[in-house]
This record gives C-alpha cells, structure tokens and sequence, in this order.
C-alpha cells in the first residue's frame, strides 16, 4: 500500500485505480461548491473607498488690478484648507510656486468647502475667492488672489 495525500487528506491507496471514501467525499464537497458557485459574483453594497484630491493656489497682485493674471507672483506657506460636511478640516501649505495639495485619504460627500488662509506674520488680505464650495470634485485647482494693502 502506497500512502497518498490529496489536499492535506491521508488516503490510503491499493494499486493504480482504488479511491478511498475520504477522497471522494472531498471530491463531491468541491463538486458541489464548484456547481453552486457558477455565475455568483459579489456586488458591492457600499461603493468602493478612493482618496479624494484637492489643490488651491496662491497669488499676491502684484499690479492691483483684482484679478488674477500673468503678472501676479505665487504666495508660499499660505494654508489651503479643505472643510468636510461633518466639520473636519484637512489643510496643507503652499510651495514656491503657490500650489497647495490635499489628499484626503478616504471618498468624501459633497459638497465641501475650500478656504486659503494667508501665511502667518504676514500682512496679505485674501480677496477672492473668501471660501469655495465644491459641489463634486472636478480635479481642477482653485486660485486665490492676496493683496498687500
């Protein structure tokens, strides 16, 4: 007799064509589930969590005008600020070039509303825009333009 495991199963074995009754039960167990599952998928009950993205920019205008434009200058270490429906705050610091970005690590519910804060110790006014609210996320940057006066 020749010793064989089938799917961490001892079987015992007499010559080439002899089944055990412990592998054929184990045979029809697979059958069966192989059967009943055919054509099952699992659909999702809640869709599926991805982050969400946020960017803002900063601009200090440069020739007063109130309007953004090319010869504005980029604010750093100005606060974007993104606020959720349920009060919590998710904010990140502008770069030299005046970008900010957020990764909120979880899907969000719309809408929110996005702010920029101007850097600490410094005299900038935000003019426009005060706060934004975001009805869907559109992946574009939100632009906020500074003054000094």
């Amino acid at each position: 007799m020749t010793e064989v495991i089938i799917a961490g199963i001892g079987q015992t074995e007499v010559g080439e064509h002899c089944i055990g009754p412990r592998y054929l039960v184990t045979a029809a167990i697979i059958l069966i589930l192989s059967i009943t599952l055919v054509g099952c998928t699992a659909t999702p009950t809640e869709p599926a969590l991805a982050d969400s993205f946020f960017s803002g920019q900063a601009f200090l205008d440069s020739n007063g005008n109130g309007q953004i434009d090319s010869e504005d200058t980029p604010v750093a270490n100005a606060t974007f600020i993104v606020t959720l429906q349920n009060g919590g705050e998710f904010g990140g610091q502008t770069d030299d070039t005046g970008k900010a970005f957020i990764t909120i690590p979880a899907s969000v519910e719309y809408p929110v509303t996005v702010r920029m804060e101007a850097p600490k110790d410094s005299a900038l006014i935000l003019l426009e825009p005060s706060t934004l609210t975001l009805s869907e996320q559109t992946g574009e940057t939100v632009k906020f333009l500074f003054s000094s006066k």
